[in-house]
């Protein structure tokens, strides 16, 4: 194998891999079944669209980019955080975490906590 061909194929094989680790789905992306969430995640078809996400969860168990929301009668799930209405995907709101959307769980108040939902 020559030198250069050794070259391109360890380049290939390294953006293979920051693809493949960059590129694995997260709370709050769309999903048709939970095996498109990845490990670890499942669908919740009840949003339009998908949402991948993690249920039950306690405050610190959400992957990175993510917080356990609290939605009262023993249903807490993990939910893509957001910013001043940016961070959200298409046909989903950044909304302010609170009593009527949601208690976040964990070391951010609720009223300061925003995450991406279904509107």
């Amino acid at each position: 194998m020559t030198v250069m061909r050794r070259v391109s194929l360890m380049l290939a094989m390294v953006i293979l891999a920051v693809c493949s680790s960059a590129c694995s789905p997260t709370v709050g992306d769309a999903c048709e079944t939970s095996a498109a969430c990845g490990s670890g995640l499942i669908c919740d078809l009840a949003t339009p669209g998908g949402y991948c996400t993690r249920t039950p969860c306690r405050a610190g168990e959400c992957p990175g980019e993510s917080i356990c929301v609290d939605f009262g009668t023993e249903a807490s799930w993990c939910m893509r955080r957001c910013d001043d209405g940016q961070g959200c995907r298409d046909g989903l709101a950044c909304v302010n975490g609170g009593t009527d959307s949601g208690v976040c769980l964990g070391d951010i108040a609720s009223a300061s906590c925003r995450f991406c939902t279904a509107q």
